[in-house]
């Protein structure tokens, strides 16, 4: 079960590769800033392709179904924590 910390920034970042063995993620965003995660290289902070809101200062996400790319961008440069569980681990 992989755990790395990633610095994601105001354009758009591929923070886990396809899996199809993927049980689960979570992401962990302990920063001053907010970060949206999304399903595609298109996220984004507002408009039509805004991501999911994952909090600053404690939030978190996890996602049992999606075994593709996930994306992130924040409102200014940040770490996030990610976690990836996959079958066989």
């Amino acid at each position: 079960m992989p755990v790395i910390s990633l610095k994601v920034g105001i354009t758009p970042q591929r923070i886990l590769v396809r899996n199809p063995d993927r049980v689960v993620f979570s992401i962990l965003n302990y920063s001053s800033y907010d970060v949206y995660v999304g399903y595609d290289k298109n996220v984004s902070t507002t408009g039509k392709t805004k991501g999911i809101l994952v909090k600053a200062n404690g939030g978190g996400m996890e996602d049992e179904y999606h075994k593709g790319e996930v994306w992130a961008i924040a409102t200014a440069e940040t770490e996030i924590t990610v976690v990836e569980v996959s079958r066989g681990e």
